[in-house]
């Protein structure tokens, strides 16, 4: 079951990359068009809304603005604990498991291939959708990359996991 919960987590990781730079994008893309526009209004009444902007909205858009790095130091540290997760899951009898540990990394490898051709699709892109892509350095590095970062994670957590429960004894 580890087998799985590892593989797993390596999936759904893939997929939470892309929903937190596509969703990063998205907000980045927002605050940049209504912070200005919000700031900018003025009077109304009796409220100076251009003061009342400046002090609610252009802290909450310079933390938008830092999703570029944080977004992929967050996967990266989720990255680290799927090495976590399978010192987690070590074991070791069955090792006929190591067959079906390596037939899962493989449908992971080959799923982590599209997922990065697509994204390279929007990276490559000349519009406004592909330069708020480039903002996003480390974790668009990860993603159009991810077929040989899943492999080298993938290859660590098969050694961690296939290497024994830790219940090895010393002799000195």
């Amino acid at each position: 079951m580890g087998i799985i919960y590892v593989v797993g987590a390596l999936f759904l990781l893939m997929f939470l990359g892309l929903l937190m730079v596509f969703g990063g994008m998205t907000l980045n893309w927002v605050f940049d068009v209504a912070t200005p526009e919000l700031t900018g209004i003025g009077m109304v009444g009796n409220s100076n809304m251009t003061q009342i902007g400046s002090l609610t909205l252009n802290p909450v858009n310079n933390v938008v603005q830092s999703f570029t790095w944080l977004t992929g130091v967050v996967y990266v540290f989720a990255l680290v604990a799927c090495l976590g997760l399978a010192f987690a899951f070590r074991f070791s009898g069955n090792k006929w498991l190591v067959g079906f540990f390596f037939s899962a990394m493989l449908m992971l490898l080959i799923g982590s291939i599209f997922i990065s051709n697509i994204y390279e699709e929007f990276y490559n892109d000349t519009g406004d959708v592909g330069l708020r892509l480039h903002e996003f350095g480390l974790l668009s590095f990860l993603i159009l990359y991810s077929p040989l970062v899943i492999s080298v994670i993938g290859f660590v957590c098969g050694i961690i996991m296939f290497t024994g429960d830790g219940g090895e004894q010393s002799t000195a």
